[in-house]
């Protein structure tokens, strides 16, 4: 198992979501007032008070299934075409968080601050789902190349 690259792959998946957890999303500073989204929420606050909360636990609750979801399919490597189905379906669950995350952003965080020109930075966590969705695409990819390789050599005997 662990000798394949597509379970290295899916490793990567898994840490990629697992690490949306715990890094910031989006953060936007504009005079005194910040606003910082991550998976747990998305807070707006002068100094140090804080203005307004939206619970994003939902944007968390799916990026561990996404993770949970990756470690499953690198432990089902007896079954490749089984594995192949439920790296898709992580892929639903992985554009799903990339969706929240712009819905967040862009109808949630940036209307805070009212009609302003500076849209915020994008933090490590906005991106760690892009970067899952390349290893999940990288890891059905080499499933593919095995299933191919072991149906040539089942045709050879």
């Amino acid at each position: 198992m662990i000798q394949r690259i597509q379970s290295v792959f899916l490793f990567l998946v898994a840490a990629c979501m697992f690490g949306v957890l715990f890094t910031d999303i989006w953060v936007k500073i504009e005079g005194d007032d910040l606003a910082v989204l991550n998976a747990m929420s998305l807070t707006h606050s002068n100094d140090d008070t804080v203005i307004a909360t939206v619970n994003t636990i939902y944007l968390a609750i799916v990026a561990c299934l996404a993770s949970a979801i990756a470690m499953g399919s690198m432990f089902s490597f007896k079954n490749r075409m089984n594995q192949v189905k439920i790296n898709t379906l992580n892929a639903l669950f992985i554009a799903a968080v990339m969706g929240i995350n712009v819905y967040l952003v862009f109808l949630k965080g940036i209307p805070m601050f009212g009609e302003e020109v500076n849209q915020g930075n994008f933090k490590a966590g906005f991106f760690l789902p892009i970067a899952a969705l390349v290893f999940n695409r990288m890891a059905t990819r080499f499933i593919w190349k095995d299933e191919k390789l072991v149906k040539s050599v089942d045709r050879l005997r």
